[in-house]
């Protein structure tokens, strides 16, 4: 078994390309279209050898940023709020370095995981519309920032 972090980015590396993500330092992965840059960040815990995977929306009409962060977006949510309990619990024991597992299983839960509710979701969110409409339909463990809602509202 290796320490497992080259396993994660693996996972994370292979899935992006079949989505046409770009990665910056392995640990963002971004798409742009005209309305919207779309972003998948892997996340180190401050306290352990675990990672978290948030999945972000940027409205570029409301902000002229290129490679905005995480935080800053207008849609998030982590990867595995969207997930059954189940497969939530295993995404995150395979994302956690101390769980022992096998590379092969780690690397298969993670690929998974982010090609449908992170990559997958985030390929849907072409248009402020369609990000919108993937919100509403992730409701309630998406944040969606005041303005982007204002926004749709106006619009």
């Amino acid at each position: 078994m290796s320490d497992g972090r080259e396993i994660v980015v693996q996972a994370l590396v292979e899935t992006a390309s079949r989505y046409g993500f770009r990665g910056v330092r392995a640990t963002n992965f971004y798409r742009e279209w005209p309305e919207t840059i779309c972003l998948l960040n892997l996340q180190k815990s401050s306290w352990g050898p675990q990672f978290y995977m948030n999945a972000a929306v940027w409205f570029t009409r409301l902000g002229k940023e290129r490679r905005p962060k995480e935080y800053n977006c207008h849609i998030r949510w982590r990867v595995n709020s969207q997930m059954e309990d189940e497969q939530s619990e295993a995404f995150t024991g395979a994302l956690d370095l101390d769980h022992p597992m096998p590379d092969d299983h780690r690397y298969s839960l993670i690929k998974d995981g982010v090609d449908e509710y992170g990559f997958g979701l985030l390929a849907r969110c072409e248009t402020e519309q369609a990000a919108l409409r993937v919100a509403d339909e992730c409701e309630p463990q998406v944040m969606v920032a005041l303005v982007a809602r204002k926004q749709e509202k106006a619009g």
